[in-house]
């Protein structure tokens, strides 16, 4: 047993560890990957330890930290590439292509140094690659597919130069080489932007190619070899800590975005309003546009939560912010107040009549999203809403007041309603429920 490797061993236990208690916190699939790739790469680690050129354990520790690297690599591809390319058929591509390589490093693990038995896995890799995208979804475009089989292009055609020139070890490790690349390459694309946990993972993902790559040149100059055992095992935290950065990092941005927005109807809230209310405001003193506010109170809607319960109530308002989100102009903010209440804020208004047609149009759209029927529980539910309008700077340079006057002008529209009238607009029973 190598003892000086025990130390790295027991830190890379505790940091699995700690992220096995992270994916208990924060039970994602993502998370749950990474924990099977780190697992195998701290089985590899183990079998690193043990393993001596020569003596009993030799074969065996050799194929396992081969085949686990395998593994870890293919489990960590799939992890990255899940918001990038269809889950399903990834999986399948994945699972279809990985025997043959397993049985590429097993030979080599098994030390066989005769061309004959990685020419048969070479051969046969290659082919079961070039066909399998075409096999496993159909309705790849044959560009796209191909765009699949290139990879594997790369992985047998200089595998099978290197048996052929009897460099068994470049044979088995440059697969390795361009896997782990590629695992780099997909986590920069699918993590997220400006994330100091990305630049750890893809480096370290990047380093541990590099490693497999220059491994049998390493391995042919003795007086590196501590250099890069000390690389070897550098990239194995780098990617840990990465990883465990990208968690905190993602549960922070969670934070912040609940912290901003309404978790029922994922539309900004009160404080993203109030921000964006100032800034809106600051930019029309500058510039000499206008900013309106336009208050929306739904009709009848305490009748339905009454009647039909607080579930149907909830779906309701999802469905009103689904509609009033794809009616607004783009520079426009739409956000939930609560309850009932939305309010929309339409920045640089041009000045003058302009600005009362714009508005007018808005209160339309506005209009005709809310009267969209939604159906829940056998009810056809149509609502309406009063609308209040204050318009800055011409009500109002004051944004209390301005929000105070579009408040008002809303609830006036709302007391000439009569009751009965918005009972009757805001809950229709469907023809086949009967009372």
């Amino acid at each position: 047993m190598n003892i000086r490797l025990l130390p790295d061993l027991a830190a890379m236990a505790v940091l699995l560890a700690i992220l096995f208690f992270l994916r208990r916190r924060h039970p994602q699939e993502r998370v749950g990957l990474w924990m099977v790739g780190l697992l195998f790469i701290f089985l590899e680690a183990i079998a690193h330890t043990i393993y001596r050129p020569s003596g009993r354990l030799h074969l065996t520790s050799h194929i396992i930290a081969l085949d686990s690297y395998l593994a870890a690599g293919l489990i960590f591809l799939w992890a990255a590439s899940k918001s990038l390319f269809p889950r399903h058929e990834t999986l399948v591509y994945l699972l279809v292509n990985t025997p043959l390589l397993a049985a590429l490093l097993t030979i080599y693990g098994l030390d066989i140094r005769i061309p004959g038995p990685y020419h048969v896995a070479i051969v046969i890799g290659a082919v079961v690659a070039s066909i399998s995208p075409f096999l496993i979804d159909r309705s790849l475009r044959i560009g796209k597919a191909w765009w699949l089989v290139v990879p594997h292009l790369l992985i047998w055609g200089p595998a099978w130069f290197s048996v052929s020139g009897r460099h068994y070890r470049d044979a088995a490790y440059f697969p390795l080489f361009v896997i782990y690349l590629s695992t780099a390459v997909i986590f920069y694309l699918s993590l997220p932007r400006k994330s100091l946990g990305k630049v750890c993972v893809v480096a370290g993902f990047t380093i541990w190619s590099l490693v497999f790559l220059f491994h049998s040149w390493v391995t042919d100059r003795p007086q590196y070899i501590d250099i890069a055992n000390d690389i070897w095992n550098m990239q194995k935290f780098l990617v840990t800590m990465g990883m465990l950065m990208v968690l905190l990092e993602i549960q922070v941005a969670s934070n912040e975005w609940y912290g901003f927005h309404d978790q029922l109807t994922g539309l900004p809230n009160r404080r993203f309003f109030e921000e964006r209310l100032a800034q809106a405001l600051q930019h029309s003193e500058q510039t000499g546009t206008r900013t309106a506010l336009i208050m929306i109170d739904l009709n009848g809607f305490k009748l339905i939560n009454d009647s039909l319960g607080h579930d149907v109530g909830d779906r309701l308002l999802q469905h009103i912010a689904h509609s009033l989100r794809h009616v607004i102009r783009t520079p426009d903010v739409l956000a939930r107040l609560g309850g009932d209440e939305f309010i929309i804020i339409a920045s640089d208004l041009p000045a003058g009549p302009s600005a009362k047609h714009i508005i007018t149009a808005s209160e339309a759209r506005v209009a005709e999203a809310l009267r969209k029927p939604f159906t829940a529980g056998g009810h056809t539910l149509t609502v309406n809403g009063s609308v209040g309008v204050s318009l800055y700077p011409d009500d109002t340079t004051d944004e209390v007041l301005l929000r105070r006057l579009a408040d008002q002008r809303m609830y006036e529209q709302k007391r000439q309603i009569p009751l009965e009238f918005e009972q009757v607009a805001t809950l229709q029973e469907s023809p086949n429920i009967r009372s």
